[in-house]
């Protein structure tokens, strides 16, 4: 793998512990289908009306997720080893920028200005599994997708990653790891694993 210039973390589960948003409870409150991802569930429904009463409930579930949030092991140490570095940093969520901004409240040495890019389902393009996120992260980080290793505790994360051209690594938290159809190029543990892998 070449060396790479550029980090774009996923947040939820990856920058934060994944016990913060309760899935299942998300899905009941919006109806969603077991196995449909949320936010295409959302903008699939017929009416403007039923897409707004939605996503009104998904912000707030997301914004009462974020003030419980904590962040993960190692998540302020790594950043801030790889900023040491110079490596540019980047988030790139499926979730809201006021969700991230708020949870992001939660770290004690970590704050959205240690990050070169932000990129929230706000953001043009569509959301991961899509590799626009990835794409927008790095013409405004003035890379290409090559130089830049996404990080991720999901599949999205992964297909994401892959589909721009870039490294993937897939941090399982301490769980048995998934198999995917597009396999990540690392798999970590924990963010600590990233250190051997960027040279930090």
């Amino acid at each position: 793998m070449p060396g790479f210039r550029a980090v774009l973390f996923d947040f939820d589960g990856t920058l934060t512990k994944p016990e913060a948003l309760d899935f299942a409870r998300l899905r009941s409150l919006l109806r969603c289908p077991e196995g449909q991802p949320i936010l295409e569930f959302i903008e699939a429904l017929p009416t403007a009306e039923e897409r707004r009463e939605k996503h009104r409930i998904l912000d707030d579930f997301e914004m009462e997720a974020a003030r419980l949030s904590v962040p993960n092991e190692g998540a302020e140490e790594v950043v801030g080893l790889l900023k040491a570095e110079g490596i540019r940093l980047g988030i790139v969520s499926r979730n809201s920028r006021a969700s991230v901004l708020e949870a992001m409240k939660r770290f004690r040495a970590l704050g959205p200005d240690d990050f070169n890019v932000i990129v929230s389902r706000e953001s043009p393009g569509r959301p991961k599994p899509h590799p626009d996120p990835v794409h927008y992260a790095a013409g405004l980080l003035g890379l290409e997708p090559r130089e830049i290793l996404v990080v991720g505790d999901f599949v999205f994360d992964i297909m994401a990653a892959k589909a721009a051209g870039s490294g993937a690594a897939y941090l399982t938290n301490g769980r048995p790891p998934r198999e995917m159809e597009t396999p990540p190029d690392f798999t970590i543990t924990s963010l600590l694993d990233l250190r051997p892998i960027l040279g930090v």
